[in-house]
């Protein structure tokens, strides 16, 4: 055996004797189980999501009544071509919480296999060329370690299509503490372009769609510089 591989052989072996000794509880179900990759959700649980129907405006992402398939100002207005979700926020929204302010990044790969068909249908489907993903501030980044959209892109799309030509460029509040109203005027001017022109369908990837300012932001910032469909897709709709 070599070297490289005896060391996986006992690494394998401490991890299963670690789980035994201290298991851990499923942040959904609370039942204790022997993990590999991550420890925070059971594998019972992540094979239990699926895609379910939400019923929301595909242009802007605005909720209420009369906003499906799209509402009455996107049908003088329209702004993305198509936006589409996985699933509801439910208990999947636990595991984008503590995947994202749990800092625990391993979560990445285990979110991406649950909506990597859907995700790489979608994109085929529309011709997509380019992805792009809501970016966090540079101070967020340093204490995160990582961009949770970008990190969930590298397990279900090849680089090539993964653009980061949208960046953060001003500290805001975090959404879920703020209202409705406050949630637009947070993010006004806090997105820029780092290229003048997109050539091709381009897509905005961001995990949760509430009030829809988020995508909303970015489209004001990419709208006329795309030279293309735009299209969204989000993981869970509130």
């Amino acid at each position: 055996m070599s070297g490289k591989h005896q060391d996986y052989h006992w690494l394998s072996k401490f991890k299963l004797i670690f789980n035994a000794l201290f298991p851990r509880e499923c942040v959904l179900c609370c039942d204790p189980f022997v993990f590999t990759n991550q420890n925070i959700v059971c594998d019972d649980c992540l094979s239990k999501f699926e895609k379910t129907e939400s019923f929301f405006c595909r242009s802007c992402g605005k909720s209420g009544e009369n906003t499906y398939p799209i509402c009455e100002e996107c049908k003088y207005d329209r702004k993305y071509s198509y936006i589409e979700a996985f699933t509801d926020y439910y208990e999947f929204g636990e595991i984008l919480r503590e995947y994202k302010f749990g800092k625990y990044k391993n979560l990445a790969y285990d979110i991406a296999k649950i909506i990597k068909e859907d995700f790489q249908k979608f994109v085929r489907q529309n011709q997509v060329q380019n992805i792009l993903y809501i970016p966090v501030s540079n101070k967020k980044l340093k204490e995160r370690g990582f961009n949770h959209l970008e990190e969930i892109l590298t397990y279900i799309f090849p680089k090539y299509l993964v653009k980061d030509y949208l960046i953060k460029v001003k500290e805001t509040k975090l959404q879920v503490e703020l209202n409705s109203t406050e949630r637009f005027e947070n993010l006004k001017d806090s997105f820029k372009l780092t290229i003048d022109k997109i050539d091709g369908n381009t897509l905005i990837f961001d995990d949760i769609l509430t009030t829809g300012a988020t995508l909303l932001e970015a489209y004001k910032t990419i709208r006329n510089k795309v030279n293309g469909n735009l299209y969204a897709y989000v993981i869970t709709k509130v």
